[in-house]
């Protein structure tokens, strides 16, 4: 089982001056969930296979392509391939900060169940780990189609880390799964901020190469602010771990802003508009792993203030949630 980690503070850092506001809390690109989370799987594979499969027996192969293509391309989160009783099976896995709309859960993880069968022709085991403690709590974890002469039921796992016995995790002593531990359950009598302050110093006294437990410990720090302000533990994380993170450098290194703003500068010369239309669509479709152009075009195309849609952008790369995005586009627009 995943544990739950413990939000990590920050005193004073030197390297990445450039990443951090006037008040010295540091900035980190929006999709920072995503890359901390995935990050496990790659580094600690059979620790969160272990975690899918709830300790069934198996052989770690490799990693799998995650592209889908058919007319167009869907990227999934994890695929894994892997010997299950002797024989090859898939275990794919996506990881929701937040709920999934356009389309919702079940169908997104549907359509990547089948095309992924399609495309490789084994048993497929999938999972969705919902990062926040308010995601998923109406994903059904499948779906059933009961039409006569066409039925069929396709299920996964769905895992909300908020329901999970964190200490249990935290006892196992598996690397790949710390990064987790501060999103699940509490041990009992102790507050949440205590919480992630225990899972931080049970992650210190691990067993493994210093450059390893930085890396964990920067992981823990980011996901803890799904819980917490980074800053709460101030003197948890130090300037020497930070400084010698890989993974923060990672992290900060797949920032989209510059990049975002690289665009517009482009745009000056010929289509700042198109530019800056398809810019904030493409922050919106990565953060949200959804196709925005069918329903965003026509709202974001009658505007023609380039600097009103260099406001929207900003607000893409920070908003929570994608309705709140759309809906003052829409309230605007109806004059409300």
């Amino acid at each position: 089982m995943l544990k739950k980690h413990t939000p990590l503070g920050v005193v004073s850092i030197t390297k990445q001056d450039n990443t951090r506001t006037r008040s010295g809390e540091i900035n980190l690109p929006h999709q920072k969930f995503d890359i901390v989370a995935k990050d496990p799987f790659y580094n600690f594979p059979e620790d969160m296979l272990q975690f899918l499969l709830n300790g069934n027996n198996f052989e770690f192969i490799e990693h799998v392509d995650t592209n889908l293509t058919n007319v167009d391309v869907r990227n999934m989160d994890i695929l894994t391939k892997i010997l299950l009783d002797g024989h090859p099976a898939l275990i794919h896995c996506e990881i929701q900060t937040d709920d999934s709309v356009n389309p919702n859960m079940v169908q997104r993880n549907v359509g990547y169940i089948g095309r992924c069968f399609e495309k490789y022709g084994l048993p497929v085991y999938s999972s969705v780990i919902y990062l926040r403690s308010t995601a998923g709590r109406r994903d059904p974890g499948g779906y059933i189609q009961d039409i006569p002469g066409h039925r069929f039921i396709v299920e996964y796992q769905v895992i909300r880390l908020n329901e999970i016995d964190g200490e249990a995790i935290l006892q196992g002593k598996q690397p790949g799964l710390m990064p987790f531990t501060p999103l699940m359950k509490p041990k009992a009598g102790m507050s949440s901020l205590e919480w992630t302050t225990h899972c931080v110093e049970l992650t210190k006294e691990l067993s493994i190469d210093i450059t390893t437990k930085n890396n964990l410990l920067v992981e823990l720090w980011v996901m803890s602010g799904l819980r917490h302000e980074r800053q709460d533990l101030i003197e948890t994380l130090s300037e020497d771990i930070v400084n010698n993170s890989s993974v923060y450098e990672m992290i900060i290194e797949r920032g989209m802003e510059r990049g975002m703003e690289r665009g517009f500068e482009q745009g000056k010369q010929a289509g700042a508009k198109e530019s800056a239309i398809q810019s904030i669509m493409d922050v919106l479709d990565q953060r949200f792993e959804v196709s925005t152009a069918p329903f965003l075009t026509h709202l974001l195309e009658p505007i023609d203030d380039i600097q009103q849609l260099r406001q929207l952008l900003r607000d893409a790369l920070n908003v929570e949630h994608l309705e709140d995005f759309i809906r003052p586009i829409q309230n605007t627009q109806n004059g409300a």
